[in-house]
């Protein structure tokens, strides 16, 4: 995952606007001092890749905040004076026109690119005996992933959090880096330059904290050409450009959705935005169904090179020299995620493939491994009960995602032929999925983990996908929504309920078993494909032993659909040990659902390992734990009931 810089511009203020149309001067060569050192930015017409900004697609933002995009990029062309220069086209919303006035006023002045680093090269000053301009001899050609994994081993955490001082502790001299070859693909209006003693400041998203002052510089003044804004009714050509930027707005908003040239093509082919949006909302709905979003790209080569052994021992020592690959991985999914791991991230590409094959005495751990086509998601989802009944998944997550309903529908009444209609609405709801952290941990000696780690590696993940899976599924059947658990089923509110009992609880009865599925019925959930039971061990041996009735089968009755003629999952996550009246800690709970995928399982981000070699340091084991925020929900309580007091 390439790393985003930007350089600020100051722009002149108070020409006048054409039709929504700027010129603006974008980047220049004016270096400065990064907290990897001093940067300076060629503009030969061989180091600037157009590519991107020639399709005419790209956007105008706000503060680089791709949520708000003012406009688009047009005619991207290097200048004789060596700047980067475009056309910008803002949009006729509110807030943009307002940002276009704030700029012919020259109350923001400053202009913002952002490029991606595809070839820097460290160089030394040659001096030129012909002219007073500095030339460059190179010392060392990096490409933008070498470069990245070079200043990550040289400086560590601090080439991404601090400044430029950072840099200089430690190194003797300040370097200076020539970027040879580079990638614009936005602009920027912003409020606050990063240098405010001159007229070219910078900024970088990784780069939080505070930059010092560049170098001095010559001020370059792009001028920003503009005229009086004028208003008129839209004619067909207006709308269309306003069809245009809506649909380019929109695809950068949820570019990570969208496959290249989607926009593109929807702007071409004449696509209302209407359609567009619903475009979006499809891929959104079938993205969300893998981890690919959070997938670093890695080939079959470099998943097989990765070693998860080998980021354990790093962990545990504190000695990343031998898993630099693997820290960069890690760092890669962070910059995805926009957060950094307790301990390392673990791509789940990696995660869900085959370690090793065979077994250790054919010496199949040295066999060649071999990657499987499922994915993180699918090996969790293997271990859980709930998958096997049809609850869903949503994986790849980043943020909180709210699932609307309609709660309450709109009534329909009969009336006299010149009576009034009572007015009613229908009522809505959504369920919200946020993140919660799920943990499982596994104890290994320090001495097996470092002398054997290769062949550790399939037990460790199964150990800790399996605790996980358990741990997600315990709370999705009875998490009580108390911060940090989950809302799972038996506390979720609007589910349907059984007759009791007893006062003490009693045992299954075929009334019971029917009263479930009665319950769900009665409240307009209708059982379909995807419906079913869901109990214990302890309620499985009753099922088998209680009969319907007198001289009929028993509950339990065998086949693929043994309960009711429906399915039955098993699994000791459903509570065994409940009370009801004298009867203490020993009733047991029993779930219908009309319709299992009404339960969403939502997996956010990427599985985050950490170790612990301090905790258990005296008997010479490691802790290694795994982390997963995930949440459920219930999109239609109604299609599920419970009973809780079988003994």
């Amino acid at each position: 995952m390439q790393t985003r810089f930007q350089r600020t511009l100051r722009a002149a203020p108070g020409q006048p606007v054409e039709n929504g149309v700027i010129d603006l001067a974008i980047s220049s060569e004016a270096p400065y001092e990064r907290w990897f050192g001093i940067e300076i930015l060629s503009h030969d017409a061989s180091a600037v890749d157009l590519s991107r900004l020639a399709d005419n697609c790209h956007p105008l933002l706000l503060n680089h905040c791709t949520d708000d995009q003012i406009g688009v990029l047009l005619d991207p062309v290097i200048g004789d004076d060596r700047m980067l220069r475009c056309k910008a086209k803002f949009s006729r919303s509110e807030d943009a026109q307002e940002i276009l006035l704030d700029v012919q006023d020259g109350i923001r002045q400053l202009v913002s690119v952002g490029y991606f680093i595809d070839e820097i090269q460290e160089v030394e000053p040659l001096p030129d005996a012909t002219g007073p301009e500095t030339k460059w001899k190179p010392v060392r050609t990096y490409t933008g992933e070498e470069f990245e994994r070079a200043m990550r081993e040289q400086h560590g955490d601090s080439w991404q959090r601090s400044g430029p001082e950072s840099a200089r502790a430690a190194t003797d001299a300040t370097p200076t880096f020539l970027v040879t070859r580079w990638t614009p693909f936005e602009a920027s209006i912003v409020p606050i330059p990063a240098d405010v003693t001159v007229g070219v400041g910078r900024s970088a998203v990784t780069e939080p904290d505070a930059q010092t002052a560049a170098p001095a510089a010559p001020d370059p003044t792009p001028q920003i050409i503009l005229v009086e804004k004028k208003t008129m009714d839209k004619t067909p050509d207006q709308l269309n450009a306003e069809r245009m930027l809506a649909i380019i707005s929109l695809g950068e908003q949820y570019k990570k959705y969208l496959k290249d040239g989607d926009t593109a093509a929807a702007v071409r082919d004449g696509m209302s935005v209407e359609a567009f949006k619903d475009m979006i909302m499809s891929k959104m709905q079938s993205r969300h169904t893998d981890t690919t979003e959070i997938h670093i790209g890695m080939t079959p080569k470099e998943q097989r090179r990765y070693s998860f052994g080998r980021a354990l021992v790093a962990q545990a020592t504190g000695d990343w020299s031998q898993a630099g690959f693997e820290r960069e991985c890690s760092n890669a999914v962070a910059s995805i995620l926009g957060r950094g791991a307790e301990g390392f991230f673990v791509p789940p590409e990696v995660f869900a493939r085959d370690f090793n094959i065979g077994t250790a005495s054919e010496a199949g751990n040295l066999k060649p491994t071999y990657l499987r086509d499922d994915l993180y998601v699918d090996v969790l989802r293997n271990k859980l009960v709930l998958n096997n009944l049809g609850v869903m998944f949503m994986s790849g997550l980043t943020g909180d995602i709210d699932m609307p309903r309609k709660a309450v529908s709109s009534t329909i009444g009969t009336a006299l032929e010149i009576g009034s209609a009572s007015e009613t609405n229908p009522t809505t709801a959504k369920t919200t999925l946020s993140p919660k952290r799920q943990t499982a941990y596994v104890e290994v000696s320090k001495q097996a983990l470092i002398q054997s780690a290769i062949s550790l590696e399939n037990m460790i993940r199964d150990d800790l996908l399996s605790g996980v899976a358990v741990q997600i599924e315990n709370q999705a059947i009875n998490g009580t929504g108390t911060a940090p658990q989950m809302t799972g089923i038996r506390y979720t509110s609007g589910i349907g309920t059984a007759a009791a009992m007893g006062t003490a609880g009693g045992t299954v009865t075929w009334a019971a078993v029917v009263g479930l599925e009665s319950a769900c019925a009665n409240s307009n959930a209708e059982p379909d494909r995807l419906a079913g039971y869901l109990t214990n061990t302890k309620q499985r041996g009753n099922l088998k032993q209680v009969q319907k009735g007198t001289n009929l089968p028993f509950i339990w009755d065998g086949g693929p659909q043994p309960v009711n003629g429906y399915r039955c999952a098993v699994s000791n996550n459903v509570p065994s040990n409940l009370t009801k009246g004298s009867s203490t800690t020993v009733c047991s709970a029993a779930i219908f659902s009309a319709d299992w995928s009404m339960g969403v399982i939502g997996l956010f981000g990427a599985p985050d390992v950490t170790v612990d070699p301090y905790t258990k340091a005296d008997t010479g084991q490691v802790k290694i734990t795994l982390n997963q925020f995930a949440d459920f929900g219930i999109r239609m309580p109604a299609a599920f009931a419970k009973i809780e007091d079988l003994l």
